[in-house]
């Protein structure tokens, strides 16, 4: 098997490039500036010259506050991007990896989202993802989507702004009523590449287990389990200095597979995670 991986500088295609390396599966990482999802000749010279039996498409315009001053830049990278991957990839007969988010739904109530809920974009971001979802499933039968949580694993993740905050004595202001889903990047990577080797098409979610919370109880629990401290000004998420609307509920009903291993627990994936930056 020979898979291409978009977006492999940032989270999470790093970490699916090393996952597929340490398994010994021949694997290639695109990203820009010399790749770049917007320009559809380049991305079929790519896909056309490498021939992948499977794209992870991790590429994607995340920055949700920005998106709002550049939808037509955002809907450029996710929507129409999907829409490229989806032509290249079936131009050499590979199966699809789109990586998307909890932001596609509304945020409704307080139950976790299954993968049948139904759209419900709060801001530009979201809806270039819904873009991006269609697109894919508009196209191909051979597909994965995986939604996922609120990433970490680099240097700009909330865990180490909270170290950040820590060390330089600043306090920090979070929501107290957004949940989200924190997730490790590494573990959500392992998910992939399992996920790649079989045949089950379709929407799955991928989050570390027993870790929905709040902003603010991220950051609780990120200076219990480090021993640090800092200020934690806890506000709702309307009273934010972001214009942007986000979904209050970003709980996502695990679904995964049959055969493969669920994600660990966040707790766990946090314990983890902090040994290795601590090193």
């Amino acid at each position: 098997m020979k898979v291409l991986v978009t977006g492999s500088s940032g989270l999470p295609g790093r970490d699916v490039l090393r996952q597929l390396d340490g398994r010994g599966i021949s694997c290639r990482g695109a990203d820009a500036p010399e790749f770049k999802v917007t320009d559809s000749e380049a991305v079929y010279r790519l896909v056309d010259e490498y021939a992948p039996d499977v794209i992870v498409h991790c590429a994607a315009y995340t920055n949700v506050d920005k998106a709002a001053s550049e939808p037509a830049t955002c809907a450029a990278v996710n929507g129409s991007g999907a829409l490229t991957m989806s032509r290249a990839a079936l131009r050499v007969g590979a199966r699809l990896l789109l990586l998307s988010t909890a932001q596609v739904f509304s945020g409704e109530g307080d139950r976790p989202n299954p993968v049948s809920a139904p759209y419900g974009p709060k801001n530009v971001y979201a809806m270039s993802m819904v873009q991006a979802e269609d697109a894919v499933r508009s196209l191909m039968t051979r597909y994965y989507i995986v939604r996922t949580g609120s990433l970490f694993g680099n240097s700009k993740d909330p865990v180490r702004s909270v170290l950040r905050a820590a060390q330089d004595r600043r306090s920090l202001t979070l929501s107290c009523d957004r949940v989200i889903q924190p997730t490790w990047s590494k573990d959500l990577a392992r998910v992939i590449c399992d996920v790649i080797a079989t045949e089950s098409f379709g929407i799955w979610h991928a989050r570390n287990s027993r870790g929905a919370c709040t902003p603010a109880e991220f950051a609780e629990m990120v200076m219990k389990k480090s021993g640090v401290s800092c200020q934690v000004i806890p506000v709702h998420d309307a009273d934010l200095p972001s214009h942007v609307r986000r979904p209050l509920n970003g709980r996502l009903a695990a679904k995964l597979p049959d055969g493969i291993t669920p994600m660990p627990d966040l707790s766990d994936a946090l314990d983890r995670y902090l040994q290795e930056i601590n090193r």
